[in-house]
């Protein structure tokens, strides 16, 4: 299923305006700030303001910006079927397409959202789950802030009987049905795309603030040591390369000096888009040509990805199609389908573009110049 790009972001301003989270009279972003924080052109963002002034969400103020309209059109009535959704954080297209799908779904079969996220603190999930469950709605989706610790509000959740799927992130102790990407299969296959092209010594690279306790982080991790170990390629705790959170503040810094040691790996899988990014910068402050000297491989396939220079090969998961099955799957609990607790593990798929060095690899075997 392929939703527009501004009809994905228009739905999660629209959800805001809904559930509160902005205000009344409140002052949108620019649209610099919404292109740049979502990865998306401005044209993009001018689209799903002109839907939200249409459908009478916000105002446009001449010289002085969009407002939430003081009383929005469609306010939730009185015993109106209702799901709850909890994000972790609301600042790129994973978020923005787990919500399309989600909303997608359960409004076909007569449901509406509240939607909240909890800005990466649990004690701020914990709020979003208290209010939601007094807020009376019938379900919920959590993408968890994090599985690696005991999580009190979802165990009770699940204790109460409250239908409740998990996506991207799972509690391997907690029986409870969670649609997840094929995580795994995804980061073997890049590994082993790598390894094909001719590479022995590849990282592995990851933020500390999601660990390799996080779900979808280990089956990538192990996805990554899985392929290195049926090619017949060690395991080199040196190439695991775990980004310290401190060096946010200046993006690439700590990946420039692991790329500057004498023994650095010739390519490298990162967790995610993001931190590919930071590696590409990394690479051209090192004055690395990438994938000449350092090939290159992401996670998660965000719409920006390909008109970076050059244009990153990553794994694609099907975003929308978490939200769709998750919202699908609540409902079908909330309506008493019974059966046993499932797991989903949705395909992935690896989109190879420039970063990785394929194209150079096949001019090389056949003469032909670049």
């Amino acid at each position: 299923m392929t939703i527009s790009l501004h009809a994905q972001l228009s739905a999660a301003l629209r959800e805001q305006i809904r559930n509160g989270s902005l205000r009344p009279a409140a002052q949108l972003p620019t649209e610099l700030v919404l292109a740049t924080e979502y990865g998306i052109s401005r044209g993009t963002v001018r689209q799903a303001m002109d839907a939200l002034v249409r459908e009478g969400y916000v105002e446009r103020v001449q010289g002085r910006g969009t407002f939430v309209r003081a009383v929005p059109p469609e306010a939730p009535q009185p015993g109106t079927r209702r799901v709850g959704l909890v994000l972790p954080y609301m600042r790129d297209q994973l978020m923005l397409d787990i919500i399309v799908g989600v909303e997608h779904a359960v409004k076909a079969r007569g449901y509406q959202v509240s939607f909240a996220y909890a800005d990466e603190r649990i004690e701020q999930e914990a709020r979003d789950i208290a209010r939601l469950r007094a807020d009376g709605v019938a379900g919920m989706i959590i993408f968890p802030v994090s599985n690696v610790h005991y999580d009190e509000p979802i165990w009770q959740l699940r204790a109460a009987g409250v239908p409740l799927v998990l996506v991207d992130r799972y509690f391997p102790d907690l029986d409870t049905d969670c649609v997840i990407a094929d995580n795994w299969g995804g980061t073997y296959r890049a590994t082993e795309h790598l390894i094909i092209l001719g590479h022995s010594r590849i990282a592995f690279a990851y933020a500390s603030t999601v660990g390799l306790d996080t779900t979808s982080v280990r089956d990538r991790f192990a996805g990554y040591q899985q392929a290195l170990g049926d090619y017949g390629l060690p395991a080199d705790a040196q190439l695991v390369w775990c980004r310290p959170p401190s060096s946010d503040t200046v993006p690439g810094v700590w990946y420039r000096d692991r790329l500057r040691e004498r023994e650095r790996p010739s390519a490298v899988v990162a967790v995610n888009d993001h931190e590919a990014l930071m590696l590409l910068q990394a690479a051209q402050r090192s004055e690395l040509r990438v994938p000449d000297d350092l090939a290159l491989v992401g996670f998660d396939d965000l719409p920006h990805v390909m008109h970076l220079n050059p244009p990153l090969t990553t794994v694609a998961q099907p975003r929308v199609d978490l939200g769709l099955h998750a919202g699908n799957l609540l409902v079908n609990r909330i309506e008493g389908q019974d059966g046993p607790l499932r797991q989903m593990r949705l395909p992935t798929s690896l989109i190879v573009r420039e970063s990785c060095g394929a194209k150079l690899h096949v001019r090389q075997l056949t003469g032909v110049a670049s």
